[in-house]
């Protein structure tokens, strides 16, 4: 079953810039519409008595290419989990 829930929240951060201002900032990842993408999104808003100023970045990547990638780094942690077994060094 798909999940319709909104996006991850990795970070959300508010801040007093001075006696006047404040810097908001988000994170979120999330799925594409289609599902095929991973999209992080970066989100900041500077309010201040002059007005508002937003930018939001994504950057986005294919979910198979993630998926790849986790399998990857799961065999080279296997490989380096091999290297450091311990030898047992009882005699016989």
């Amino acid at each position: 079953m798909i999940s319709d829930s909104g996006p991850l929240v990795l970070k959300h951060q508010v801040r007093r810039r001075g006696a006047n201002a404040l810097l908001c900032r988000e994170i979120r990842l999330q799925l594409s519409d289609d599902q095929s993408r991973l999209i992080l999104s970066r989100y900041i808003e500077h309010y201040n008595p002059d007005g508002v100023r937003w930018v939001e970045r994504q950057h986005s990547v294919a979910l198979t290419d993630v998926m790849r990638w986790l399998m990857i780094q799961g065999e080279a942690s296997d490989t380096a989990h091999e290297r450091h077994k311990t030898v047992d060094r009882t005699a016989s």
